[in-house]
């Protein structure tokens, strides 16, 4: 087999004499051949199932399968042969970061097994976002290529993602995005990478503005009927009730001294005020996260 290279366009020689080429369009890889026989005669207006397997090669040069689909395709009268082949969106992360391979098979027969190259300006734009970014969004659906922060579990086929996050989307709803390590203004540190942080309020002191005791005003305890009257003298302490018949009226010799206007020290806490947290202006977004 012998194959020849050229920018976005990859040209495929097979041992049946089939000539293809493929270039990524916006709704997949193009691919366009000639198909001959054995002698090199082009087959024209037949029908031919071929096998398009897109793959990448792990670190360990194990074959990763991103996508495979069965076709068949009608040959004009030259014999030219030409379809899209679309790996979908959920993928576009696997061609971002791995060098993809393209096999065409006829049958069990292997025409082409090439690499996918990219010219710098495709390749400047897969990876312009790179896998992990994380903007806010206003739809409710993740576009192409990208997922929702809600916690749920991503396509197995993000494989660079699922490797930075695990197998589940961050879940971002409700929550501010930190910076993570120590802030070099206050010092003060923010969540730990992929971590989250509760919230708090930073300790601080309160005036005591106009907060007071009402003043009781100036009275004393002198005679009256009551239940219980404690009474003093220079000499003893008597308590005097509605039992106490036939006592000394202790309360009319003792009376206790007028205390004068006055004001008393306070203690507890404030009334509860506001709602259950600390919060500025806010605009409600959905996060997503780039495959």
């Amino acid at each position: 087999m012998k194959s020849k290279l050229l920018l976005m366009l990859c040209f495929f020689c097979a041992t049946i004499s089939n000539y293809a080429q493929s270039s990524f369009t916006e709704s997949g890889i193009a691919v366009q051949g000639i198909a001959r026989d054995a002698s090199n005669t082009a087959l024209a207006n037949q029908t031919i199932n071929f096998t398009f397997t897109l793959y990448y090669q792990d670190p360990s040069k194990s074959e990763k399968v991103i996508y495979t689909t069965n076709k068949n395709l009608t040959t004009d009268v030259f014999g030219v042969f030409s379809d899209v082949i679309d790996s979908g969106s959920v993928n576009s992360s696997l061609f971002a970061n791995n060098v993809a391979y393209l096999r065409i098979q006829k049958g069990a027969e292997v025409i082409s097994d090439e690499k996918l190259r990219h010219v710098p300006y495709a390749i400047s734009a897969n990876n312009g976002v790179p896998t992990g970014s994380i903007m806010p969004f206003i739809g409710t659906a993740a576009p192409d290529g990208w997922a929702l922060c809600n916690g749920a579990p991503l396509p197995t086929t993000a494989t660079a993602l699922i490797a930075m996050v695990g197998n589940n989307a961050p879940n971002l709803q409700g929550m501010f995005l930190r910076g993570t390590g120590t802030n070099t203004v206050n010092n003060q540190a923010g969540p730990l990478l992929k971590a989250t942080q509760d919230e708090s309020l930073k300790s601080h002191l309160h005036g005591k503005g106009t907060l007071t005791t009402e003043t009781a005003g100036n009275h004393n305890h002198k005679n009256g009927n009551y239940d219980q009257l404690l009474s003093m003298t220079g000499k003893y302490t008597a308590i005097q009730t509605d039992d106490n018949v036939g006592q000394p009226d202790i309360a009319s010799a003792a009376t206790v001294l007028d205390a004068g206007n006055h004001t008393h020290n306070i203690s507890g806490s404030t009334a509860d005020f506001g709602g259950s947290e600390t919060r500025p202006v806010s605009y409600g977004v959905n996060y997503i996260i780039k495959l």
